[in-house]
């Protein structure tokens, strides 16, 4: 049993738990034989939980990723470290996975390990049900999340995110700029759906609508990054006459491109590439691919300028969108 159990079954809220735990005098009477009562019945030993939840000055900051193999999130979590410790802060990195039970087991680690904040880097993160645990945790703790917009109000979370509408927009009028006629968005099929893949989806399709007379969206998914799967892809842009990609990674896109090359075609004249991310890879292929860069610093300054001011009781920014850019380079 941990503190979001006996939350659960005392009919109470975690911060309510939390106070009840820290022995706090802010609960009413009946709230705390509550759940006293559930600690008790339980066998549950809350002095872990009392020591994390304590207002202590730890001077550490938890940093949470779903993977850290990803670009944005290990380039996130790299400048967050290097920033907070220039602040004067330590950091505890955990690796959550996109799973529920295993994001939860995580924070509460953090929680034991008395950070006096918690940053969160990718978009699983703003998963309705674990969202609204955040919520809860961040009455005592306060938060900063990047690639997160959530339609959960919360003054002690800051989230960040990209305009992934306006990226889309960029890289169509760029198509359409350089007189290709007929783009193809190319997506990774996780086997779920996250906030960033339908915002970018859905300002692709507004683009084509916006720069083309006779816009025809079509989608083509990837299931993973096997070379099969992109020689299908080849295979699929040649009896469809596709002239150009917006792919929704760079990693999907530096594959493509070796596999594309190499069979005897020609970037730009046959075929025109763009990613997303702007990754380092995208730099030493034959050709640099023209990719969509995050502002990966600017984002992590924002997110954490503004969770410095809720640590400091100050009124912060909660909901910020930040503007994508383009980088054009050799492959439009």
């Amino acid at each position: 049993m941990d503190i979001y159990d006996i939350a659960k079954a005392s009919g109470y809220s975690t911060a309510t738990v939390s106070r009840v735990i820290n022995k706090q005098n802010n609960v009413s009477k009946k709230a705390k034989e509550k759940i006293e009562k559930v600690i008790k019945e339980n066998g549950y030993t809350p002095n872990r939980i009392a020591r994390s939840l304590a207002k202590k000055s730890s001077e550490l900051i938890g940093i949470m990723v779903p993977d850290i193999r990803k670009y944005f999130e290990s380039q996130s979590a790299y400048e967050l470290e290097r920033k907070l410790e220039s602040s004067g802060f330590s950091t505890l990195l955990c690796v959550t996975t996109d799973d529920l039970a295993k994001k939860r087991s995580y924070l509460d680690l953090l929680l034991e390990n008395q950070v006096e904040a918690i940053i969160g880097v990718g978009s699983t993160y703003e998963q309705e049900e674990f969202y609204k645990t955040l919520v809860e945790v961040s009455k005592d703790i306060p938060m900063a999340m990047l690639n997160v917009s959530s339609n959960i109000d919360s003054d002690r979370i800051v989230n960040v995110y990209i305009d992934e509408i306006d990226a889309m927009d960029q890289a169509v009028n760029l198509f359409e700029e350089k007189g290709y006629k007929k783009p193809l968005y190319v997506s990774l099929d996780r086997g779920f759906v996250t906030r960033s893949y339908v915002a970018k989806k859905a300002g692709f399709i507004e683009a084509l609508y916006r720069y083309y007379d006779k816009p025809n969206f079509v989608e083509y998914k990837l299931t993973s990054h096997e070379v099969s799967e992109f020689n299908g892809l080849i295979d699929f842009i040649s009896k469809n006459d596709f002239d150009c990609i917006q792919f929704e990674l760079d990693s999907l896109a530096v594959i493509f491109y070796k596999l594309y090359v190499n069979s005897g075609h020609k970037v730009p004249e046959d075929l025109g590439l763009i990613g997303f991310d702007n990754i380092d890879a995208t730099n030493f292929t034959n050709q640099t691919i023209t990719s969509i860069d995050q502002r990966i610093d600017k984002q992590v300054d924002l997110a954490l300028s503004n969770l410095f001011k809720i640590m400091k009781g100050e009124e912060a920014s909660n909901n910020i969108m930040v503007k994508a850019k383009l980088i054009e380079k050799e492959t439009v």
